[in-house]
């Protein structure tokens, strides 16, 4: 799982931890980490061990400070660029549609293609440092791919501010705006972290990734008739040996015992 050059990928009682390696960059994404970290989410996905998945960046300047600009700036052509951006939209639809549940880490920064892996993450924990963008107008560019997972992660009129303004917002905005889930002391962040990813581990593994689907498939799905397809998972989920264990277990007063 380490076979990365920009990236690491460690498993440790059923908790996957991906980190980007490029301090030197404030973990920017250019094409060769864009496509490890596209494999890395799409290996996870299937590998099923793992209940969950923890995102961040190397150090505690920045969790991702968006596209690499100086290799963009080196790949002019139409057909390079559109391959790039058409890379990060993956990566983004990858985070999201992974199995797991995926919680992002944010120390420093996360702007530009970073807040789009924020956005597309489900769990998002922020030191009370963290700082968050989208500042691609200001160099005449226009967030768009990001744009797709942050429409569902925040209220309109704020992302439309990020987007338009292309100013940054310190972590308590952040958290008002429905972009992060927590905001938590830059000092006890990563154990905080760490600590929530232990609990999504001890959970039902089928049932975790079950509502992970769900919760994906409801934000792209507002129609009617989609809670009754809702309805039709849930019973299914409920006919499982995991869900007869777990209710066997409660009624037990026991800690239930998860297929691995």
């Amino acid at each position: 799982m380490n076979a990365y050059t920009h990236i690491s990928v460690a498993i440790d009682a059923h908790l996957a931890t991906v980190t980007i390696n490029r301090p030197e960059a404030r973990n920017a994404l250019n094409a060769a980490t864009i496509r490890e970290l596209t494999l890395a989410f799409t290996t996870l996905s299937t590998d099923s061990s793992v209940r969950c998945i923890l995102l961040r960046g190397s150090g505690t300047e920045a969790f991702c400070a968006g596209a690499d600009l100086q290799e963009l700036q080196q790949s002019p052509s139409p057909s390079a660029r559109r391959d790039f951006f058409t890379a990060i939209a993956g990566l983004v639809s990858a985070i999201a549609q992974c199995q797991p549940p995926v919680v992002s880490l944010v120390y420093g920064f996360a702007l530009a293609g970073g807040l789009g892996l924020v956005a597309a993450s489900d769990i998002v924990i922020a030191a009370d440092d963290a700082v968050f963008g989208l500042p691609e107008v200001a160099i005449g560019l226009a967030p768009l791919v990001v744009a797709a997972p942050l429409s569902a992660a925040v209220d309109t009129r704020a992302l439309a501010y990020l987007a338009l303004s292309g100013e940054r917002i310190n972590a308590a905005e952040a958290l008002r705006i429905g972009l992060v889930t927590r905001v938590v002391a830059k000092d006890s962040a990563l154990n905080d972290t760490l600590a929530l990813c232990a609990t999504i581990t001890q959970r039902g593994p089928d049932a975790v990734r079950a509502t992970k689907t769900a919760l994906h498939d409801a934000r792209r799905n507002t129609g009617d008739t989609f809670i009754y397809e809702l309805a039709d998972r849930s019973a299914l989920v409920s006919l499982s040996d995991e869900a007869s264990e777990g209710i066997r277990a409660f009624t037990e007063k026991r800690a239930p015992s998860w297929k691995v």
